[in-house]
């Protein structure tokens, strides 16, 4: 049977022990839900650029209808028009893209960020231990004589 001083230490010891093995596991998880969370991100930013080339055909094609229903497919009006929705949409896609950018360097910070916390709580779990640890050391024991 151990003495009440090593059996703390030994269950002090393999809780540590299970707090740092839980927090592994919560960062894995974590890093896996940002990586579900970015992928999520950039699938809808592909949507996006799609429907934005599609306004962009629609929006031109009306154009060139008009313009050809009124016999001005050569006018200055329905050239400029054309035009300025293709700037529209090109400044559209640049915002698209930058907005994925920011995502993903903002999914970078995360994981770095939850990789620093979990080295803290490790790192504070051992310093608990190592005090509780020395702090049972140097209480006199009792041995039971008056």
């Amino acid at each position: 049977m151990l003495d009440p001083v090593t059996a703390a230490i030994v269950i002090g010891g393999t809780a540590a022990v299970g707090g740092v093995v839980s927090g592994e596991k919560s960062r894995s998880a974590q890093k896996k839900a940002s990586k579900k969370q970015e992928r999520q991100a950039r699938l809808q930013s592909a949507r996006d650029a799609m429907s934005q080339v599609r306004q962009q055909r629609i929006a031109q094609a009306q154009i060139q209808q008009g313009a050809a229903t009124q016999g001005t497919q050569s006018s200055s009006a329905a050239q400029g028009g054309y035009s300025s929705v293709g700037a529209l949409t090109s400044g559209n896609m640049q915002f698209l893209n930058q907005m994925d950018s920011m995502n993903s360097q903002i999914s970078g910070l995360m994981r770095t960020s939850q990789r620093y916390a979990g080295q803290a709580s490790t790192y504070g779990s051992i310093a608990n231990l190592s005090l509780a640890a020395s702090g049972m050391m140097d209480k006199p024991t009792d041995t039971g004589k008056a």
